[in-house]
Parts: C-alpha cells; sequence; structure tokens
C-alpha cells in the first residue's frame, strides 16, 4: 500500500527484493483510480474495471453522524462484477488471500483472512471468532492461530511494529504457503502508507521501513522454499496509489453549514442537511439530500464553484458525477467531487475553523486525489510467466487484474483493462 515508483531504486539495493526481482519485468507509469484510495484501487486491482462498473467508488460510504460504527467495505458481496479468485478457480487454481480488502466471504477464496483491524472493544478477545464471521476456514484460522504472537493486541497512537497489523499479516502469509500451497496469494500490506500519512512521503522513518518490507519478502521467500515451490513462483509486487504531503486541511462541510446547507441543533449536533462532504483525503464526496431536486443541484454547484475561486479553500475542480463517469470511469450515489489544490486535504468535521494549516514543523501526506498526480504506483513482475527486461512505459491499475489472469490461462470477460502482453512470455 502507497509504495511508490521512486521506492523501487533503493529496494533494488535490498537482498530479497533484488534476489526476486533480479529479473522481471515492470510498468514504468501506473495509473490509479480516482479518487487514489485503498478500496476503489484494491478492487480495480482484482477485478479490472472501474468505480462506476465494480461499485466501490470510495473507501467508506457517506455517514452524516458518528454512529460508532466503522463503515469500512468487508465483503465479497458489494463488488457487483465477478473478480481474479474466480477466473483462478474456473481453470482449477486454489486461492489465498491474506488482509486483501473486501475479501470476506468471498466463495471463490479457499482460504481467507480478509483485511479487518479489530476496530471496537473486546474484539480482540475473539479473534479467530472474528475472522471465522469473514470466512476463514480451518485452514487460514490455524495460520492465525500460528501468528498470535504477532497480533497486536495493544494498539496505541504511535507507529510501531508491535502496534499495527503488518507483521501479523506477513506470518500469516507464510504459514498459508507453508501449510497450503495455494497456486493464487495475494497479500496486502499497509505499513508504507501508514509511515507515509504521519511523516511525510520519503521521511528519513519511512526510507528505513523498506528494511522491514525486505525482512518480510525474506520471510516469504523461506516460507516458498520450505514449501518447495519457491523455484516456479511467479512473483508480483504492486502497489496501489501514491501519497502527496500537505500542510493544511480545508473542512468542507463546516463551509457547507456557513452556506446555509447543514443546520445545527443546540446540542451541536446535525439535526438537518441538505448537502454534506465526506473527505476521500485530498478529494471530497459531495452529497445532496435530495439529488432530484434541480434547484438544490444549482445552488450548491454554484456555492461550490463560488469556493473554487476563492484561493483561502484550496480547491483545484469541482466535477460532477457525469464529467466523473466520462473521465474516469467513477460512479456513486453523490452528486459532486471536489478536488484539492497541492498542499491541501480535506475534512469533513463541523466543529472546526474552515482553514486549519497544520503546526510548523509538522509534515502529512495523503492520498485520494486524481491519480496523474504525485508519484506513481508500481508494478514489477518476475518468473516464467514474464519477459526479464520488458517495460510497459505506461499502463493503469485497470489492466492489472486481466493480465494476471492470462498468466493464470484463465480471463476476466467482464473486465475492462487490457492484457499488457509485452510483459508476458
Amino acid at each position: 500500500d502507497a509504495m511508490v515508483h521512486e521506492d523501487v531504486a533503493r529496494m533494488m539495493q535490498k537482498p530479497n527484493f533484488a534476489r526476486i526481482m533480479n529479473k522481471h519485468a515492470e510498468v514504468n507509469h501506473v495509473l490509479s483510480v480516482y479518487p487514489a484510495s485503498t478500496y476503489p484501487a484494491h478492487t480495480m486491482l482484482m477485478t479490472g474495471c472501474s468505480p462506476a462498473k465494480h461499485g466501490v467508488w470510495a473507501n467508506f460510504p457517506l455517514k452524516v453522524e458518528n454512529d460508532g460504527i466503522a463503515h469500512w467495505p468487508l465483503y465479497h458481496k458489494l463488488i457487483d462484477v465477478e473478480d481474479l479468485f474466480a477466473a483462478a478457480k474456473r481453470v482449477g487454481c486454489t486461492t489465498a488471500s491474506v488482509y486483501w480488502p473486501i475479501t470476506g466471504c468471498n466463495p471463490n477464496i479457499d482460504h481467507v483472512i480478509n483485511e479487518y483491524f479489530f476496530y471496537y472493544p473486546d474484539e480482540s478477545k475473539d479473534v479467530e471468532g472474528v475472522f471465522r464471521r469473514m470466512g476463514a476456514d480451518d485452514v487460514a484460522i490455524q495460520a492465525v492461530r500460528e501468528n498470535m504472537d504477532r497480533f497486536p493486541f495493544e494498539r496505541h497512537g504511535a507507529l510501531a511494529m508491535d502496534s499495527l497489523f503488518d507483521n501479523f499479516i506477513n506470518g500469516c502469509a507464510c504459514s498459508l504457503i507453508r501449510s497450503a500451497q495455494p497456486d493464487v496469494l495475494l497479500v496486502h500490506n499497509c505499513w508504507l502508507d501508514s509511515l507515509r500519512h504521519a511523516n511525510g512521503i520519503f521521511a528519513d522513518r519511512v526510507i528505513s521501513a523498506l528494511d522491514d518490507m525486505d525482512a518480510w519478502l525474506g520471510e516469504i521467500i523461506a516460507a516458498m522454499e520450505d514449501a518447495g515451490v519457491y523455484d516456479d513462483t511467479d512473483f508480483v509486487i504492486l502497489s496501489d496509489h501514491g501519497q502527496r504531503e500537505y500542510s493544511r486541511v480545508i473542512h468542507l462541510n463546516v463551509l457547507l453549514k456557513q452556506g446555509g446547507f447543514i443546520d445545527i441543533a443546540p446540542n451541536d449536533t446535525i439535526y438537518d442537511w441538505r448537502a454534506f462532504a465526506q473527505s476521500n483525503g485530498q478529494s471530497a464526496t459531495v452529497y445532496l439530500a435530495n439529488d432530484q431536486s434541480p434547484v438544490l443541484y444549482e445552488r450548491v454547484k454554484a456555492y461550490l464553484e463560488s469556493l473554487k475561486n476563492d484561493e483561502q479553500y484550496g480547491i483545484e475542480a469541482v466535477y460532477t458525477r457525469e464529467e466523473l463517469r466520462e473521465k474516469y470511469g467513477q460512479n456513486g450515489p453523490y452528486t459532486f467531487m471536489v478536488e484539492a489544490k497541492d498542499g491541501t486535504a480535506f475534512s469533513g468535521v463541523l466543529d472546526v475553523d474552515a482553514v486549519v494549516p497544520l503546526a510548523e514543523g509538522v509534515i502529512k501526506a495523503g492520498h485520494g486525489y486524481e491519480p496523474h498526480k504525485g508519484p506513481q504506483p508500481i508494478f514489477l513482475a518476475s518468473g516464467a510467466s514474464f519477459k526479464d527486461g520488458a517495460v510497459v512505459e505506461n499502463a493503469q491499475l485497470i489492466d492489472i487484474a486481466p493480465t494476471l489472469a492470462a498468466v493464470l490461462g484463465a480471463d476476466l470477460p467482464q473486465a475492462e483493462g487490457r492484457i499488457l502482453h509485452e510483459l508476458l512470455k
């Protein structure tokens, strides 16, 4: 998650990455999804479809009130098209997934440990039960058991290995390799994304974390050698988006309240709204309470355009849903998407000033912006299926799933991306 093209040269100096990718094919520039966010991107990576077709338009749906529930998409049923796992099963492959997003109860994954970060009190008392409810079978549960010493029972604000899930994720992947030798295994690691959010894109702490990434690759290599499958494996190292740094946060719902579109009760809760913004990081979706009202539509659009014309609010563009469907294959129940200018991020909270600069010396980074901006994600592949030294200058996340399906001798008939034949033997 959030590994970028600039990381590759550094990673090629690491022993395990260099061993896997000593001979490889790659894409130099990989265009992500809009908004460049984890869940739309990972769904695109495993379906080869745009959000308008696969159905995951943002990291989470509209949430006006804080109801204490984490509304992250978890279950396979939220995806409207078939995925790489379905293609793999069609040609007789066994499948597994560790913390790949939106794989809960996916019928085409034999051994699934769905991405879940144990959001609620006391959930950690029943780790096995939580994973079983999201589809984990006995083999997956055994992998969880073998790595409970890596499970982050004590989580806190600091970004440290013992407080995040990445070490646990990698351990579970290694256990599944040893016990099940799945033909297809997808693993989602979040360490770089977390560190970049907190420290900036190329901070020293982020660069040193590349050593952690390489150490985890070393564990995977060892597991594959133990299982006797290393020499027969195609390795694909890819990412979903980059990040960009920002120095201020714009609270769009404060501005919508000032514009008369959100009403606040005496107890400071929302009692009515006509337009509401949900942050994607460096973009935001704007929902209308009545999207069938042309009067409300025009009022909100005119107001957002007026904000764009005021430099202090950091808005680069205001897109309609129709414009986004045409430009990016993006579609959802929102009405507008607001794109941030460089150095700006959006938030949806209401009880602050509209414009809040970061404290002096603080560096933060985020994503969710238009996909051509900032450092770009990566795609490198090695193994018997790929041409050593083959390079595609430009491709998109949407091309990855049909390409990997072709490696398996399968197809994805619903995919909108193309097979990157230039990389394949």
